[in-house]
């Protein structure tokens, strides 16, 4: 067993008991293509945390090896290999290939059972990582359960920490990563921040002299990552939007991205329309008057709700085209569709409501 999907295969299906850390590493270290790659590290470096006193397994007086820990599969997530993979590939601050790091890695969380054994109830993914990097004496926070508990009663007690720990928390918003980012120069970060800044957005006050606020970061940043339309349009689709919507306070990331989806297909020739479409900073563009009418009957809202499943964007360039721009006529509709990306299913759903709106 050496190939990824293999693997990957055995991880999902293990049986829902216990397995020691060490073993599972292996497995994955058999991996021929990462081994290659050089995503393993195959020496220990025992000295990794010297400048910090670890703590002592209180059983044995010893420190704590990796080796010797297990994990119990039946309240622990299942182990996705991709996502080990994508942390074993990423890089540093500096963008050199990232080792076992300390401030990033923290503490594992271990529980030891009355029978000594030591269990990995939090920190299980950072435990495997830990050894495919080459480290086996990692920090560690260790609770011990009292000798007189039951494996039932200890393994329902990790349980119930690993829920508190891991389900009840609160996950950073994507916003909020953005702007971490931008303080150690993360270079998806900083190109994000300088689309918004050119377009005059604000997200969390990392562009303080913005006139507006950008609503919806999470589909801004996809679509700059993914790449489904090139920065150009997206900051002046966004200029469009805010000179439209000019009352309003926030620019909705579906709207301007829907609009620079329409921009985008205009450029590429994909459709034809023969508006001018280049003012950005002032309101030379056609676009903008149109907008404006429809803003003053319309809030952003019109356009981005019950959004077809899987494409929001799409959906919002399409209305935007038939109720804001009123450029297609009903025969047109369905070609329009098409050229955005839509399946039959889409385009009937689409252009039926279009109907039951305009018979309204």
């Amino acid at each position: 067993m050496n190939k990824f999907t293999e693997v990957d295969k055995y991880l999902k299906n293990l049986e829902l008991k216990t397995y020691s850390i060490k073993e599972i590493a292996d497995v994955i270290r058999n991996i021929i293509n990462l081994a290659k790659e050089g995503l393993f590290v195959d020496d220990y470096d025992d000295d990794f945390y010297k400048d910090i006193e670890l703590i002592l397994n209180p059983n044995t007086g010893k420190k704590i090896n990796l080796e010797d820990c297990y994990v119990d599969l039946t309240y622990q997530r299942v182990l996705k290999l991709k996502q080990l993979v994508d942390h074993l590939r990423s890089e540093d601050q500096d963008g050199n290939p990232m080792q076992y790091d300390k401030m990033c890695a923290g503490s594992i969380d271990l529980a030891i059972r009355p029978d000594g054994k030591c269990y990995v109830w939090d920190g299980f993914r950072r435990s495997l990582i830990a050894l495919l990097k080459g480290v086996r004496y990692p920090l560690f926070s260790i609770e011990v359960h009292p000798k007189t508990w039951s494996i039932k009663k200890c393994r329902a007690r990790e349980a119930f920490a690993f829920k508190k720990r891991n389900g009840d928390n609160e996950a950073m918003a994507r916003d909020e990563l953005y702007k971490s980012g931008i303080v150690f120069e993360n270079p998806k970060d900083l190109k994000t921040k300088g689309i918004l800044e050119e377009s005059g957005l604000d997200v969390l006050k990392t562009v303080p002299d913005a006139e507006k606020d950008l609503s919806g970061f999470a589909e801004w940043e996809d679509t700059i990552v993914k790449e489904r339309v090139d920065p150009l349009s997206l900051i002046k689709a966004s200029k469009i939007v805010s000179l439209g919507w000019k009352d309003e306070s926030t620019v909705s990331s579906y709207v301007a991205c829907g609009l620079s989806l329409y921009i985008q297909r205009l450029a590429d020739d994909v459709l034809s329309w023969s508006a001018n479409v280049t003012g950005r900073d002032d309101e030379t563009c056609d676009f903008v008057p149109l907008v404006r009418k429809y803003a003053e009957k319309h809030n952003m809202t019109e356009l981005t709700k019950n959004r077809l499943s899987n494409m929001g964007v799409a959906t919002v360039a399409f209305r935007i085209a038939t109720q804001v721009l009123q450029v297609y006529a009903n025969e047109e509709e369905v070609e329009l569709a098409r050229k955005l990306g839509f399946d039959d299913e889409g385009i009937t759903i689409l252009c039926t409501s279009e109907k039951l709106k305009r018979a309204a």
